[in-house]
């Protein structure tokens, strides 16, 4: 099929460039939370890690669609929950129980008192499991390092990502969505029409208020990728992944962001999706990150080690030594997570009788 020419859905460089999108996170975190500004933002108000989170969101929009749309709501709920929920428990579980005694400890001098704290390891874990993140800190730590009282500052977009799969399995299990193309553009552009309506998203509001400004910057790229799954087809045949494609595709992004800097970048959502999918055919990729994804696990490591080490005395180090420390250790952390986390989740997920669908049967 032309889809399939367009892009292998077995050979392919998409876990390669997750984990590229994962490093991006993690280099920018080490700026604000050693004490070193900001870093470097690509447009104005977004990061390079901004950026970086939009791009899971494109990825996750295409991979995400299709396999919705492969599956039957109780299997893709099943298989979502597994990919998520077991690796954002185990670098809870561990910061909290691991992590935090040593900073607190480091801190007090014992751990007297560390338990009987307001935000305890348990109220951490579990105030914390819905993926919302409501706490960030663990017993007062971490404490008298440059970015204090927050040990994940990467976890917060997981919840939004999660409401994202959420809300395309609720929308494709409509069968129209299922057959037409345009309810799912139509889906994108109320997207868009929400960042545009919802006014400039560079200051946090608390509460539900807060989520929708989140959303409307987010749901975008979701849905633009997922809108390129859609039409993934009529793309293959008339618009190959072609480099001058791509630099078509880059041309119109900068001219949308230049136009329109608060939300032309979620314009060109679809635009970039195509740039993404570009990269990940045409750039080859080692076998091990085709078979093994080690993204997930980079993401939401990378926070808690570079504040761990901040804690240990690291936070004035040079970069030059700071950084291949800080990747080493999130490097170990990942693997652990993929081998002993995340793939056997996945396994079960995918070995589980649907429990929906039995019900189903048996209501017959």
């Amino acid at each position: 099929m032309a889809a399939e020419r367009w892009i292998d859905p077995h050979r392919n460089s998409l876990n390669l460039l997750r984990l590229v999108l994962a490093g991006m996170v993690l280099i920018h975190h080490v700026f604000p939370v050693t004490g070193r500004g900001e870093g470097l933002d690509i447009t104005p108000g977004e990061s390079v890690g901004g950026w970086a989170v939009f791009g899971f969101f494109m990825i996750s929009g295409y991979l995400i669609a299709g396999a919705r749309l492969r599956s039957d709501g109780g299997r893709y709920l099943i298989n979502r929950i597994a990919r998520l929920f077991p690796a954002f428990f185990f670098v809870n579980i561990i910061t909290a129980f691991v992590l935090a005694p040593v900073a607190y400890q480091l801190q007090h001098g014992s751990l007297s008192g560390f338990l009987s704290t307001a935000n305890t390891p348990a109220s951490y874990v579990l105030g914390n499991a819905w993926l919302k993140m409501s706490d960030y800190s663990v017993a007062g730590t971490p404490a008298g390092v440059p970015y204090p009282l927050a040990w994940n500052g990467s976890l917060w977009s997981l919840y939004y990502e999660f409401t994202a799969y959420l809300l395309i399995g609720l929308f494709c299990a409509l069968p129209l969505v299922r057959r037409r193309v345009w309810p799912m553009a139509l889906a994108f552009v109320a997207s868009c029409a929400l960042k545009i309506l919802i006014g400039p998203a560079t200051v946090l509001m608390s509460g539900l208020a807060g989520d929708v400004v989140q959303f409307s910057r987010l749901l975008p790229f979701f849905f633009g990728g997922a809108l390129i799954f859609m039409i993934r087809e009529r793309l293959g045949r008339r618009f190959p992944l072609t480099w001058w494609g791509v630099l078509g595709a880059l041309a119109a992004t900068v001219a949308l962001v230049a136009l329109f800097p608060r939300f032309g970048a979620q314009l060109a959502a679809p635009l970039l999706t195509y740039v993404l999918l570009w990269v990940g055919a045409r750039v080859p990729s080692p076998a091990l990150f085709r078979v093994h994804d080690f993204s997930y696990g980079v993401y939401v490591w990378g926070f808690p080690l570079t504040q761990m080490l901040c804690v240990l005395g690291w936070a004035t180090a040079p970069l030059i030594a700071f950084i291949p420390v800080l990747v080493l250790a999130t490097a170990v952390m990942a693997v652990v997570s993929w081998f002993l986390v995340e793939r056997p989740s996945i396994r079960w997920s995918r070995g589980k009788k649907n429990p929906f669908g039995q019900l189903r049967a048996e209501a017959r």
